[in-house]
């Protein structure tokens, strides 16, 4: 999962009333959202503004493994990084973690795809891998 040799982007958040199911857990849509969210922040973060302008990205493939559940009020440390890259495709990892006890909550490996402002997969250079592999 997440290489302690590589930068990793970090975000804290408290659950929320609305993240309960009526299992009175976090709903596991909400880790999904929460890993959407993370991966987009990371690249908002890096981005240059020429970048943001140029391209965006959309998720191909999620791997999502729960471990223990999170419930109300629970402080969350979403920990990600990039990790392999293709021509088009960028692997990322993510780990969710209850920041009191540092419980693996859940953990993650999604594929995303660089796109144009069209929709249309464009190449990952190498500026863009060096963003990644510096922050």
């Amino acid at each position: 999962m997440i290489d302690p040799n590589l930068p990793v982007f970090e975000k804290r958040r408290v659950v929320t009333h609305e993240e309960i199911d009526d299992l009175n857990h976090v709903n596991n849509v909400v880790y999904v959202q929460w890993a959407a969210n993370i991966a987009s922040e990371h690249w908002l973060q890096v981005a240059t503004p020429e970048m943001l302008d140029s391209f965006g990205w959309v998720m191909l493939k999620h791997c999502i493994t729960y471990k223990k559940s999170a419930v109300l009020g629970d402080q969350i440390l979403i920990r990600t990084q990039a990790g392999r890259a293709t021509n088009v495709r960028y692997e990322r990892s993510i780990e969710i973690y209850n920041e009191s006890t540092m419980d693996l909550l859940a953990k993650t490996t999604s594929d995303w795809c660089a796109i144009d402002k069209n929709g249309k997969p464009i190449k990952i250079s190498q500026e863009i891998r060096d963003l990644f592999e510096t922050s």
